[in-house]
């Protein structure tokens, strides 16, 4: 009579063993993950995922566009940069600058000149001693940009220094005639006419032995901090 039972509680059997495993693996499921320390031989608990802070952080960075989005400067702060680096004494940067941009504008679709940085160009190289390629820089400036005063008083400052004084007031008067109000070429032009003036009386005095007045000595005109002038 037994026999035919047999079956049926071998099958409630399986099912209590079942039940019992997935108990089992449930439990398990909600049990800490452990990490195994070789060195001290016991188990720790792993640290929960990050959500702080750090979780923060590695989303601004997801978020942080891979263009370079800040803001330009324009011509005219570049050329204000420039010239601030000439008048404190770091003409080589300032040189360096120019012609980077110099090459950036050649290989733009549109080349074109930046007239600021030409007559900073011109400015650099004067600072560090290369005379003659700043006044080949002004000189060609006044063939390009006749109308402009600055590079006119720049030359004239020039030829001045190497004792042209003649030619030093022929470029000042170009520049008066682009600019009649431009105030550093009429300061300059009082100083060349000034040196003009004390050599005439030095041949005056060589020639009448010594009895011409000598003028008040005139100072030596230099490159003024005039503004660059503006892009055409």
């Amino acid at each position: 009579m037994t026999r035919p039972f047999l079956p049926v509680l071998a099958l409630c059997a399986c099912l209590a063993a079942g039940s019992t495993l997935a108990a089992s693996s449930s439990a398990d499921a909600d049990l800490p993950s452990l990490n195994y320390d070789p060195d001290t031989g016991a188990f720790t608990e792993a640290p929960p995922p990050e959500r702080g802070w750090q979780a923060f952080a590695d989303l601004l960075k997801k978020a942080t566009p891979s263009v370079n989005t800040a803001i330009p400067l324009t011509p005219a702060q570049i050329a204000e940069h420039v010239s601030s680096l000439i008048d404190s004494g770091r003409a080589k940067e300032a040189l360096d600058i120019i012609t980077k941009r110099q090459a950036a504008h050649d290989a733009s679709v549109s080349p074109g000149v930046d007239v600021q940085l030409r007559y900073l160009q011109g400015r650099a190289l004067d600072a560090l001693g290369q005379h003659d390629q700043a006044m080949a820089v002004w000189r060609q400036m006044t063939t390009d940009y006749p109308e402009l005063p600055e590079p006119w008083n720049a030359l004239a400052i020039a030829y001045a220094r190497q004792g042209q004084l003649q030619l030093a007031r022929e470029a000042l008067d170009m520049a008066l005639v682009s600019d009649p109000s431009f105030a550093p070429a009429l300061e300059n032009l009082g100083h060349v006419q000034m040196r003009l003036a004390q050599e005439s009386f030095d041949r005056a005095r060589a020639a009448g032995g010594g009895q011409a007045p000598k003028p008040a000595q005139a100072p030596v005109p230099s490159i003024p901090k005039t503004p660059a002038p503006q892009a055409q």
